[in-house]
């Protein structure tokens, strides 16, 4: 009891002390989350403050410590390949050797979710691809300034946004303007950031950085990512923009046709794939992304009922896995995974050791194909996963009320593909970015 009660006040501590003394913070956050008294639920929300904070030596320290207790469902183990990663690319990032200077905005590298860094990796590589000596730097996009209002525009020009520099600061950070202007090229990563919820004004902030790189003269283009499919004020605003810009393209052709803009798929699918493994005896099981936790849950039963007709292990790689906590004791009993995140490479490793993906995520079905795993994919309110079932023949979109049971039989006596990338896809990419750079 008296080790329960130190652990809840090392966390209290290290939540009032997180702003303003992030190192002691993270002193206080490891205590939380080691030994005897620390809660398993709030030692994996610690871990993810440190990562957060970017103190990934303390995260390595919580990681190695529940490893050491045992780790059944490989949780630990699992986030403590993520940790590493994120210390490699850390490392690398401290190293400039450029003579292109490059601003990324919305960048995903760093995120827990193993989707966004399979994708935003995928991105970096054909970027050093066209040009090998340039310096990245990444700029993540605030989701809050999304809510912001910001003075009316009474410029003439139509696409002229009002107060640039006050919407670049809000949505993509203090320093987004002076990464513009010290920038040779600017790229912005649509990703999944904007969905139908995005009113107008949001879209004017989102697409503030390549705004103000046309002002200044700067080269920039828009690529790797989903645009909904608005209609009115919103779809005539789009279609304007991206005629002005030139050098636009989406990551799906549903996009593409609608917007009238470049094809190129998915940067993720430029992931070199893992090698096969012979024994497949998993399931692959993952969340929607905008779903909410009853939606997900629904599929997750749905699931493990297949798993069990199957005879397959259920694993449980997601980055919403705390709405799952109820099931955890059940996934470790039929020897499955119970993880929230992992490097890519051990992601591979895992997803490899599958037969099939049951949830909603489209960029685990990505990665479940160059896995040389099929996926039954829930339609998770965003046309990506509709467009990736028109890609491939082993993604088949599901729904709550289908036969798990029979659809997954019958995509399983299909067979396997081998190859799931369009010819020359590398390529394109590279001639895209020269091209938007020249």
């Amino acid at each position: 009891m008296f080790e329960g009660i130190k652990s809840a006040l090392h966390w209290r501590l290290a939540k009032n002390l997180r702003k303003s003394d992030p190192e002691k913070a993270a002193r206080h956050l490891v205590l939380a989350a080691t030994g005897r008294g620390a809660d398993v639920s709030k030692a994996r929300r610690a871990v993810g403050f440190l990562v957060a904070d970017k103190m990934y030596s303390d995260a390595r320290t919580v990681c190695r410590e529940h490893i050491s207790a045992g780790d059944p469902s490989g949780f630990w183990r699992h986030y403590e390949s993520f940790v590493d990663e994120l210390g490699r690319s850390n490392r690398h990032e401290e190293v400039p050797r450029s003579k292109i200077k490059i601003a990324l905005f919305n960048d995903t590298d760093f995120r827990v979710n193993i989707g966004c860094r399979l994708t935003s990796q995928g991105l970096k590589q054909q970027i050093l691809g066209a040009f090998p000596e340039a310096e990245i730097t990444s700029i993540g996009f605030n989701f809050a300034a999304f809510r912001q209002e910001f003075p009316k525009n009474t410029s003439s020009e139509r696409n002229e946004v009002s107060d640039t520099e006050s919407r670049l600061s809000a949505a993509y950070g203090k320093d987004a303007i002076d990464h513009i202007t010290a920038a040779d090229f600017v790229i912005l990563q649509p990703e999944g950031s904007l969905d139908h919820r995005t009113t107008a004004e949001g879209l004017a902030t989102f697409f503030t950085p390549v705004l103000a790189a046309r002002k200044l003269g700067k080269p920039f283009a828009v690529l790797n990512g989903t645009i909904p499919i608005y209609d009115g004020e919103r779809s005539d605003y789009l279609r304007r923009l991206f005629r002005e810009f030139g050098h636009v393209a989406a990551r799906d052709e549903i996009s593409a046709e609608y917007y009238g803009i470049e094809f190129l798929a998915d940067a993720a699918f430029l992931r070199i794939a893992p090698e096969p493994w012979s024994e497949r005896d998993g399931c692959l099981i993952t969340t929607g992304a905008r779903n909410n936790a009853e939606e997900d849950v629904g599929i997750l039963k749905a699931a493990l009922r297949a798993c069990q007709a199957l005879k397959l292990r259920p694993v449980v790689l997601t980055h919403a896995v705390e709405r799952f906590n109820a099931y955890e004791a059940e996934i470790i009993a039929r020897g499955g995974v119970f993880a929230e995140t992992a490097s890519i490479e051990r992601a591979a490793e895992t997803i490899s050791k599958c037969r099939l993906h049951i949830g909603g995520r489209y960029h685990m079905a990505i990665f479940g194909l160059l896995c040389n795993v099929p996926s039954l994919l829930f339609d998770v309110k965003t046309h990506k996963n509709q467009w990736l079932e028109q890609y491939s023949p082993l993604i088949k979109l599901v729904h709550p009320q289908t036969d798990l049971n029979a659809a997954a039989v019958t995509l399983l006596s299909d067979g396997v593909s081998q190859d799931h990338r369009e010819t020359g896809m590398a390529d394109k990419y590279l001639h895209f970015l020269k091209r938007a750079y020249s």
